[in-house]
């Protein structure tokens, strides 16, 4: 449903060396992959592990989007061996395979995709993934989804002692709360406000290789 804003400057992405792929069955002009048909082509049967497995695990993987950091807003290189480092995450702080982790952050960020539901996949824990973050549904869905960690970034928990005070707010399995950005104001009226729930704030970045835990809170 997007194409039509692409379609105008495919002959200079063309030029530039850049390749358009498109899900949909089409019609497409020239310089556009449709998708769709490709997927309908291939078998089934996965190729031999040599043919897929990559030769150098600093290889690209994948590209996830990045809101600028280092720079301006763009598409970020991630290795496979940064994606394999990701399923350490939530052993890293805590958590196992017996834990319910509730995800509301986007999916085309390293913090949603590779620490969120790689980190899942890691420790195979239970994964609930939530469309659109809601401050006033948070504590419902916690207590009716058995949640015992929650993935966050500091505005989210911002957005949650910003809310009117209601019963029951302290009446919740939530344990563990991991991520980055929470301004220490925020994480003590956090603490006051719903309970010991242990807190480990993280940060890293998509492109950089050094990633700070602070354990001690």
């Amino acid at each position: 449903e997007l194409f039509s804003s692409v379609e105008p400057i495919l002959p200079s992405l063309r030029e530039d060396g850049v390749v358009v792929w498109v899900l949909g069955s089409g019609p497409y002009p020239p310089g556009a992959v449709a998708l769709q048909e490709l997927l309908d082509a291939a078998s089934d049967e996965l190729e031999p592990e040599d043919v897929w497995q990559p030769e150098d695990m600093n290889e690209t993987c994948l590209y996830i989007f990045t809101s600028g950091t280092t720079g301006l807003p763009k598409a970020a290189r991630v290795s496979h061996l940064k994606t394999i480092m990701c399923l350490s995450f939530y052993e890293l702080v805590g958590a196992s395979s017996r834990d319910v982790v509730y995800l509301a952050l986007p999916l085309y960020h390293m913090a949603g995709a590779l620490l969120g539901i790689v980190g899942c996949i890691g420790i195979g824990a239970t994964c609930v993934l939530k469309e659109k973050f809601s401050a006033s549904q948070f504590w419902d869905d916690v207590r009716a989804e058995g949640i015992t960690v929650f993935q966050y970034i500091g505005e989210l928990c911002r957005y949650l002692v910003n809310q009117p005070q209601r019963p029951g707010e302290r009446s919740h399995g939530l344990r563990l709360a991991v991520g980055s950005g929470l301004r220490p104001d925020v994480w003590r009226r956090f603490l006051e406000r719903f309970g010991p729930i242990r807190i480990v704030e993280t940060y890293g970045q998509s492109e950089g290789n050094v990633t700070l835990f602070n354990y001690t809170g």
